[in-house]
């Protein structure tokens, strides 16, 4: 080995330590190079979603705060589909008020039918009670009728004509019905029917002298009108206001 080969040793170690040291010196300053940058990545993420849930107005948290908005609307909407009225089913509607509408038809027919029904249970039972109370009168008049045959004085036969009438006086009583009162009456249209009108001394112009038939009410209902004749008033004012009536008419002419 030469002089010059043992003095360049020492330099080349020499450059080696300072080759080592600038390597570990670039090493140390990559490593811190890429902590900062993790660093840096940390705090962007941070940021964004501070920015995000402060509603902040940056690119990225703009768009975080749309991506939540529009989550919201979707629940939202869907929270309204839930709550939306469904579509009503207008064929089972229509269904169901066809078969109301059916059914109500035959409760009606059957209403109709049973009032028809009790309306003449009803008919038939005031002609039974009817008939009833006749039954008695009708037997008296059967009786009266043999009582004639033999009887052997008028006296008798007028007994049992008065007997006849009282009984007749009593159904009609317990029916309801009573007679219309006429004969000196005035003239009354709701109750009395006119056939015939004659003078009369003792009854006054426009009132009853007699009647022919009796009248009849049952309650408030009139039966049936008396048929009488109704009075002109005195023959002697009768005949002179006809005697005037025929001057008039000579003048007249």
């Amino acid at each position: 080995m030469s002089a010059e080969d043992i003095n360049q040793q020492p330099v080349d170690a020499d450059n080696n330590a300072a080759a080592a040291a600038a390597n570990d010196q670039a090493a140390a300053n990559t490593g811190g190079t890429e902590a900062e940058k993790d660093n840096t990545v940390f705090d962007s993420i941070f940021t964004k979603k501070k920015n995000a849930a402060d509603g902040a107005t940056t690119a990225d948290g703009t768009a975080v705060a749309d991506a939540n908005a529009q989550a919201a609307n979707v629940v939202a909407e869907g929270d309204a589909a839930e709550k939306a009225p469904a579509q009503p089913d207008f064929q089972a509607q229509i269904a169901e008020m066809t078969d109301k509408l059916l059914r109500s038809r035959a409760e009606f027919d059957n209403y109709r039918k049973r009032i028809a029904r009790e309306f003449g249970e009803v008919r038939d039972q005031a002609k039974q009670r009817t008939i009833g109370e006749f039954l008695n009168v009708y037997d008296i008049f059967i009786l009266a009728v043999s009582h004639m045959e033999t009887a052997s004085d008028i006296e008798s036969i007028k007994q049992g004509m008065q007997l006849i009438l009282a009984e007749f006086e009593r159904t009609f009583e317990s029916l309801g019905v009573k007679e219309v009162a006429a004969v000196g009456k005035p003239f009354d249209a709701r109750f009395h029917e006119a056939v015939a009108q004659e003078s009369s001394d003792s009854v006054p112009e426009g009132s009853v002298i007699r009647q022919w038939k009796s009248g009849f009410t049952v309650g408030e209902n009139l039966l049936r009108p008396a048929t009488v004749v109704v009075s002109s008033g005195k023959a002697a004012e009768s005949a002179a206001e006809a005697t005037a009536t025929g001057e008039d008419s000579n003048d007249g002419k």
